[in-house]
């Protein structure tokens, strides 16, 4: 049988390092962050966006946007948790919107390393850290995720520990940008790489 994948683009938070300004819609290379998140996913057959706010906007991008289960936004396992309930899908890709320089092949690369792996977790790890969000998340972590939200465990490291074996190695060469402030995003436009 084969595997259903979905693609998730994690949008939700409140950007408070962008003084509330939402983060998926800061420019980048003269495009917005989630354009750039998009890419990675696209062929996919079903995309959701996972946003908190200015969720009108994201749905003129023409993919479900899912506003997290949970009050009080508890992060990104919150956005996960939620897709792996209103997807029928197997597992999930998985893409901060303040991630970039992945492969334009990333998908194709993390499915076929998934495959091969005993994990219901592979993230992505590139020259420099492991970057555990932006990966595939099997349906078979929802109960996990659940007990670590109920209990109060919001840290996705903690979550990932067992399996961080599992991540796809990129080349060492190859870094991937944490956008997530706006200094390291005006370091990123001037940097000259993807």
């Amino acid at each position: 049988m084969t595997e259903k994948v979905a693609g998730l683009v994690l949008a939700g938070g409140l950007s408070r390092r962008f003084n509330g300004e939402d983060k998926g819609w800061q420019q980048y290379r003269g495009r917005p962050l989630v354009r750039h998140a998009l890419d990675l996913l696209d062929g996919l057959d079903e995309i959701l966006i996972s946003a908190n706010r200015h969720r009108e906007r994201y749905a003129a991008l023409g993919h479900r946007v899912l506003a997290d289960r949970r009050e009080g936004f508890l992060g990104p396992l919150s956005g996960i948790e939620t897709a792996l309930r209103e997807t029928d899908a197997d597992a999930l890709l998985v893409v901060p919107c303040d991630v970039v320089g992945a492969p334009r092949d990333w998908m194709r690369q993390v499915l076929r390393h998934a495959r091969g792996q005993d994990s219901p977790w592979v993230g992505t790890l590139d020259g420099e850290r492991l970057q555990p969000l932006l990966g595939y998340w099997s349906a078979a972590l929802l109960p996990v995720l659940s007990e670590a939200l109920d209990t109060g465990r919001l840290r996705v490291m903690q979550l990932i520990r067992p399996w961080q074996a599992a991540a796809l190695a990129l080349p060492p060469d190859r870094h991937l940008r944490n956008l997530n402030t706006p200094e390291a995003l005006a370091r990123g436009q001037a940097s000259g790489s993807s």
